[in-house]
């Protein structure tokens, strides 16, 4: 058994294989997929619930999988040795309140490593983690939260490790200014935003202090979009607050961090929240509906401690 956060999987080995390594992240693998429990829908849709095509050698490229099943074959894939089979079984969801078991046959026909973290490269870590910032907000669009949440998580690793190879971390890029100017409450997931626009050549886009602090002020947010579409609104608010350390104008984690408060009791601060946001993008009617709901419940709960505190000092 295997626990690696939201995805957990089952592995036993069918057949041993050789070498003394293993795939890392970002490697180039070569395997042969065999599903040995049909997915319980048609099989056009069995592409689209594993993500990765079956019986036939396909190239994954570690860390790039873009479902949750395709998440876990990836995170199994850096436990085998190159020629190894193996029995993995793990769980998706067929709808959000319905899990079902797959068990899949894995075989790691060969693998190219890719260069470890502590050995890679400021630009290459940076172009690691526009990539992942990528594929986070595809996975995301799509509807697979959980693999976007892992893209996102990596994507931070990433930036935070670049930084780190840096005299210059993040939260000196503060800027009351100039991180907000593209952001609005509704959004779904935000934009990558680089000097050019265009993330396939660091050689000719280099990212500013701003553009990686930009970069890890989304993905704080869209780990924070992740965790509300399953309702864990505490850590959804703990990460809108890292992202609003790095840009305290940001209207969307204004937005985010508001609807969470509002879930967890914290009405007072989600209208401080709030109304900055409407200072902010003047005349927004999603921020101005949700600023009305706030001040209501703050005055219910005013009436009801006011009432309280009548009946103890009668």
């Amino acid at each position: 058994m295997s626990m690696n956060g939201i995805f957990s999987y089952e592995k036993s080995v069918i057949k041993e294989g050789y070498g003394k390594y293993k795939p890392n992240e970002f490697s180039e693998c070569h395997i042969l997929l065999h599903n040995q429990q049909p997915v319980q829908q048609t099989s056009c849709n069995a592409f689209s619930t594993i993500g990765y095509q079956l019986d036939e050698e396909i190239k994954i490229v570690v860390g790039h999988g873009m479902t949750h099943i395709a998440c876990t074959v990836d995170l199994c894939a850096m436990t085998m040795f190159e020629g190894e089979k193996c029995r993995l079984q793990t769980k998706y969801n067929v709808t959000p309140s319905v899990e079902e078991f797959i068990t899949l046959e894995v075989t790691l026909l060969s693998f190219v490593a890719a260069t470890d973290l502590y050995t890679t490269s400021y630009k290459d870590k940076l172009m690691r983690a526009v990539t992942l910032k990528e594929l986070g907000t595809s996975a995301f669009v799509a509807g697979n939260f959980t693999a976007a949440f892992h893209k996102f998580s990596r994507s931070l690793k990433y930036l935070i490790c670049s930084v780190a190879d840096t005299d210059n971390p993040i939260s000196s890029c503060i800027n009351n200014d100039a991180l907000s100017t593209e952001t609005s409450a509704n959004d779904n997931c935000d934009p990558i935003l680089l000097t050019n626009g265009d993330i396939s050549d660091l050689n000719t886009c280099s990212l500013t202090r701003e553009d990686i602090a930009r970069l890890t002020c989304h993905c704080w947010l869209n780990l924070a979009a992740c965790q509300l579409r399953y309702q864990n609104f505490r850590m959804a608010a703990a990460n809108c607050s890292k992202a609003l350390c790095i840009d305290q104008n940001n209207v969307k984690g204004l937005f985010r961090r508001a609807q969470c408060y509002i879930k967890t009791g914290s009405e007072h601060a989600a209208v401080i929240d709030l109304e900055r946001a409407l200072s902010l993008e003047p005349g927004s009617r999603e921020i101005t509906r949700l600023l009305s709901t706030a001040r209501q419940l703050t005055r219910k709960s005013d009436d009801s401690l006011a009432a309280a505190m009548t009946k103890m000092f009668r």
